[in-house]
């Protein structure tokens, strides 16, 4: 199967999680500026425990989507700072591995946040046409993340 990532503007996130656009949004970003800086801050705190800031380089994309994580005990914030990238994600059925059938594809740019929802499978984000790298906020856990293989059809990633 080929999934085509959509812009995450045009993606009903709400069912994964929360969707901030940084400089956009009115509603759940407080913006100011001045003569030296503009500022953007989400009116509420961005995930639900005390968090560690993380740091991913991701392959370039298209690519074959192989295997996802998720988190029962933490939300994850992915932060877009430059490059765009494509991140994949689908909902959990319980204790399944990810269904090829259940994967979606976003592409997020400058200033898109998304905040994944906890047990969310998800990917590494992925560049578009070249390696891309940015940060992510998310708890700890007591053991590394565990990663899953994908069932159902291959999962060509494109946009």
């Amino acid at each position: 199967m080929i999934i085509h990532a959509v812009e995450i503007k045009e993606f009903d996130f709400e069912e994964y999680g929360i969707y901030y656009n940084m400089l956009e949004d009115e509603h759940n970003v407080m913006h100011s500026q001045t003569d030296v800086f503009e500022d953007h801050m989400t009116c509420c705190p961005l995930i639900d425990t005390p968090a560690h800031l993380g740091y991913t380089t991701g392959q370039s994309a298209p690519y074959v989507l192989q295997s996802m994580e998720k988190h029962n005990h933490t939300m994850e914030a992915l932060f877009c700072m430059s490059d765009p990238i494509i991140v994949c994600f689908a909902k959990s059925r319980g204790t399944l591995p990810p269904q090829a059938a259940d994967v979606r594809a976003v592409i997020l740019r400058k200033g898109d946040v998304i905040v994944l929802a906890r047990n969310i499978w998800h990917d590494a984000g992925h560049g578009i046409g070249k390696p891309a790298s940015y940060y992510y906020l998310a708890s700890r856990g007591a053991n590394p993340a565990k990663w899953e293989n994908v069932e159902g059809e291959s999962v060509n990633v494109t946009y």
